[in-house]
């Protein structure tokens, strides 16, 4: 059902991966502002419009949208070779880019020395996506690095650069980690020396011009457009999940994931919808505790059925049955208020379980990284159906079964199921 909205947050409800931007894209057309509050270049969101695909790491999913304005806002780590490229696309749809000043800069050396921790950690490594976004948060939460607002003056780039010893400590911790070692052995087609501060600098200022065409205040221009009741679209990234404080650390993302990431960046504490994302079934890209994982024929026909191969990446993603206990969890401390259910069919034709609970466990604990390592899921099967649901165009045109699934998910995680997606373009989200 499209319940009416002025403030809503859009966020993956696990490990990530789901769909948001799909859903993103349908919500956009009633809202005035869609926001990307957190995140990097490690996020893909996907929008098929017609036969096009499209694929964003940065900008709101909310561009192809012509007449909306689309916010980066100043928790974003902002890659600015992708983030050009996707501003022409926004311009080419009609709508309008604000990137707050704030906003870190992900440098080549961060993506050098994401792989060369990487590498350097070896059965340890966390999978990350070796686009620099946790080095680019730490030196964010450190205070320093390069901010969008530097790129007004390339004075102001080196001296962000240099700044209370900045350079020298990033060189020698390259050294250390053998960083010319590393990008000989797996390029990262930087197309330059990431250590080199003039090269850098160089790199920064290509950017510019583009850059600061949309640089604005987009705290205060929230802030007052919140004020005259316009509708506020707020769009996740990764899953509640792979959150920093909430998800299985360290095999998270370096970033709040959670609307709480909305109130930290923008000061909005309240909203009307907080819409969770999961697909039908459960998938994890990278390291960390997977507990439905499924290492067999099922999970193969759940990958290839589903496409599921990283939008950033190409890595193949892990597959499982739905996990029921995390996603119960990560509603709780979501603060989610409804779920979106997408991929319902990929499953069609296959013998479904999902699993209700872990074997000698205490609901009342967080699911950190032990937790869930040591978790022996309960699984308990489920109708399925074989009918094509591809072309439904409602609720009721889903098979019985279709419909028992979601609801089994609204039972076992007390929270309702807005929509269900059955195909991956705009028209295949079912409203309930």
């Amino acid at each position: 059902m499209r319940r009416p909205w002025k403030k809503a947050v859009v966020t993956g409800a696990v490990f990530g991966d789901e769909g948001k931007g799909k859903v993103v894209d349908d919500l956009a057309e009633a809202a005035d502002f869609v926001i990307r509050y957190m995140g990097g270049g490690n996020a893909g969101h996907t929008v098929v419009i017609g036969d096009r695909s499209y694929a964003l790491h940065l900008l709101p999913s909310g561009i192809f949208r012509a007449g909306l304005t689309n916010v980066v806002g100043p928790g974003v780590a902002f890659e600015l070779k992708i983030g050009t490229h996707e501003i022409a696309l926004a311009k080419a749809h009609g709508s309008t880019i604000l990137l707050d000043m704030g906003a870190p800069v992900v440098l080549p050396i961060h993506r050098a020395l994401d792989l060369g921790r990487e590498l350097a950690a070896r059965s340890q490594a966390i999978g990350t996506t070796k686009q620099g976004i946790g080095p680019t948060y730490g030196d964010f939460w450190m205070r320093r690095g390069v901010r969008l607002g530097d790129l007004r003056s390339e004075s102001r780039v080196r001296e962000a650069l240099t700044r209370g010893g900045y350079w020298k400590e990033v060189l020698a911790l390259g050294h250390f980690l053998d960083l010319d070692d590393c990008l000989a052995a797996d390029s990262l087609s930087l197309g330059m020396d990431p250590m080199d501060l003039d090269a850098t600098v160089r790199w920064c200022m290509q950017h510019a011009d583009v850059v600061c065409g949309h640089l604005a205040d987009t705290r205060a221009i929230i802030q007052e457009a919140d004020h005259e009741g316009k509708r506020l679209l707020f769009e996740g990234a990764q899953g509640i999940l792979l959150d920093t404080f909430q998800g299985t650390w360290p095999y998270c993302t370096s970033s709040l994931c959670t609307p709480a990431g909305v109130s930290a960046t923008f000061g909005i504490y309240r909203f009307d919808r907080v819409i969770g994302i999961t697909k039908a079934y459960a998938t994890r890209v990278g390291s960390g505790p997977f507990p439905t994982e499924l290492d067999d024929e099922t999970g193969e026909q759940l990958r290839q059925r589903g496409h599921e191969f990283g939008t950033t990446t190409g890595r193949p993603r892990r597959c499982g049955w739905l996990d029921l206990p995390a996603l119960r969890y990560a509603c709780r401390m979501g603060g989610v208020t409804e779920l979106i259910i997408t991929k319902l069919d990929v499953l069609t034709g296959m013998n479904l379980f999902v699993a209700t609970s872990y074997e000698e466990n205490d609901t009342r604990s967080s699911l950190t990284a032990e937790v869930m390592a040591n978790a022996v899921p309960v699984y308990s099967a489920v109708p399925g159906w074989s009918q094509d649901i591809t072309t439904a165009k409602q609720w009721s045109d889903l098979p019985l079964a279709a419909r028992g699934f979601v609801g089994k998910i609204e039972r076992e995680t007390n929270v309702p199921v807005s929509g269900v997606s059955v195909g991956p373009e705009r028209s295949q989200l079912i409203w309930t």
